[in-house]
């Protein structure tokens, strides 16, 4: 199953990603230039940059893990219902404030690209996804049946 992602945030992953084969490659210049320095054991440079290495790769493998991506595009996000690039507002059961959720992707929510990211595969947005403007929700949090109203949907 593909992965939805906004256009732009795949324009800033692929910078992103290019970014990292570049510490890469520097990374691994820098553990051959310490590991010429001998004794490996006590070499604190070798094991430093090997450390850095290994989560540069971790980070690179990250983002891949989210592959194949399916690309969202500004128009074809829907403000009729909630669903995946939109901007939800809600009003909880007795509050009388509403906060705002962002309803997208795992990447969006890695770059932390946009405040108060839900991932669209999340219980919470689950719950979200398909409620227009003036319909309500519950979803169990902690054991206890909360009470959402959607009270705006916007594009991100």
């Amino acid at each position: 199953m593909a992965t939805l992602i906004l256009r732009d945030t795949y324009r800033a992953l692929e910078a992103e990603m290019k970014e990292i084969d570049k510490k890469k490659r520097e990374t691994a210049e820098r553990i051959r230039i310490a590991a010429d320095h001998g004794d490996l054991k006590e070499n604190a440079e070798y094991h430093a940059a090997r450390e850095e290495q290994s989560l540069i790769v971790y980070k690179k493998q990250l983002m891949q893990s989210h592959a194949p991506f399916r690309f969202i595009e500004d128009g074809d996000i829907d403000t009729e219902d909630v669903g995946f690039g939109n901007k939800v507002t809600i009003l909880e059961e007795g509050k009388t404030d509403p906060e705002i959720y962002h309803l997208l992707g795992p990447i969006e929510f890695e770059f932390d690209v946009y405040p108060d990211i839900v991932t669209y595969h999340a219980p919470f947005a689950q719950a979200m996804i398909g409620k227009e403007v003036g319909e309500d929700f519950t979803i169990d949090i902690e054991g206890k049946e909360i009470k959402f109203t959607i009270t705006a949907i916007e594009k991100v």
